[in-house]
């Protein structure tokens, strides 16, 4: 049992490790320096990492899973965004106001995650300048996934929008409800369900 324990948490050091390596100046060191900070988390399908009106406290990092970052409009849900494998997840506007949520972050899948404090993350800011510089690339590949949904939806059609999902992220239609899918394209599921009746038949 230990030695598959240990075997366990290497593979999470891995993996994460193999994420910062694509990064300028990465170092074992800049990782050793990190490590006290981080946890793993096992999440189930369904349940929650932040709920919408909660307080985020933490950046967490995908090791396996998927996830939806969701508000409610008029009592509707409203998905914004699928977070994966080898991907950070967290509510900006809460983490750095430190006011409620405007989102929620639900497991799709059962999912893995390693999390780290913002505090914490301040502290490796202070200490470390390669986490300054994940700290900015990380914000600003947020920002640029963020303007990409907001030219999707108001630039593109309803098959537009699928075309560029099918095209770009297949996984994505195999993994997700339908209903969550529908949700992100802004179209109801039945929409969805005629444009894969027409892309079948053409």
């Amino acid at each position: 049992m230990v030695n598959q324990w240990c075997k366990k948490n290497m593979t999470e050091a891995t993996t994460f490790k193999q994420f910062l390596r694509q990064f300028p100046h990465y170092t074992e060191a800049a990782y050793a320096v990190a490590a006290p900070y981080i946890s793993k988390q096992y999440i189930k399908k369904g349940d929650h990492i932040l709920k919408q009106g909660g307080y985020c406290r933490h950046i967490y990092f995908i090791i396996s899973g998927i996830f939806k970052i969701y508000y409610l409009r008029d009592g509707v849900e409203v998905t914004t965004c699928f977070c994966r494998e080898n991907r950070f997840a967290t509510s900006y506007q809460s983490l750095l106001s430190g006011q409620p949520s405007e989102l929620g972050i639900q497991a799709i899948e059962d999912a893995e995650i390693l999390k780290i404090r913002y505090e914490d993350l301040n502290t490796l800011y202070a200490q470390s300048p390669f986490w300054q510089q994940i700290g900015r690339i990380v914000a600003e590949q947020e920002y640029i996934i963020a303007a990409c949904y907001t030219r999707l939806i108001n630039d593109k059609s309803a098959k537009q929008r699928y075309l560029e999902i099918l095209e770009n992220e297949p996984e994505l239609l195999q993994r997700v409800p339908l209903v969550d899918l529908a949700s992100y394209l802004q179209v109801t599921p039945e929409t969805i369900s005629r444009i894969r009746k027409e892309l079948a038949t053409s």
